[in-house]
């Protein structure tokens, strides 16, 4: 799940970003869980691999947001 971050627009906001991949890791983990239990060793690394992108993404994410408030800050004009 790749998304790009925008202030003041219809784009998906952090929270909405923030949420999805908490459900994307939920899932991957429950899954893990089942897997787990079949002793599937290669799927299990495949969900690993799934959560490392959901938690890539929600640092992405927030790092993109901060360079946006940070670059809205800088536009206003000082008083």
């Amino acid at each position: 799940m790749e998304q790009k971050i925008t202030l003041n627009s219809k784009s998906p906001t952090f929270s909405d970003m923030f949420t999805q991949y908490i459900s994307d890791i939920a899932l991957e983990v429950e899954a893990i869980k089942l897997r787990n239990l079949k002793n599937d060793s290669e799927s299990i690394d495949e969900h690993l691999a799934r959560i490392n992108i959901a938690l890539l993404g929600i640092m992405e994410a927030k790092l993109s947001l901060a360079e946006k408030v940070l670059q809205s800050q800088s536009d206003k004009p000082s008083t």
